[in-house]
């Protein structure tokens, strides 16, 4: 059913939600996606399917973190 999900975009989403909270966090998104790395090495699709999902999200997620470099903090 890997195929399934990875037509289903809420499916997709799930996961990319699951990265960008650890980001908001403050989580080592380096060090995350190596431990999915290293899941994935073990053959298991859904896992490989999981890091390629966050293996995009994690290039936005950069892209968002240069947009903000320039930006003041409205909290601080």
């Amino acid at each position: 059913m890997l195929w399934l999900k990875r037509l289903n975009f809420v499916e997709t989403a799930k996961l990319e939600m699951e990265l960008m909270k650890a980001f908001e966090a403050g989580e080592d998104l380096d060090a995350k996606l190596e431990a999915q790395a290293q899941l994935a090495g073990g053959g298991d699709a859904e896992e490989g399917w999981k890091l390629e999902v966050w293996q995009k999200m994690l290039v936005r997620i950069r892209k968002m973190q240069e947009l903000m470099k320039d930006k003041p903090n409205p909290n601080a």
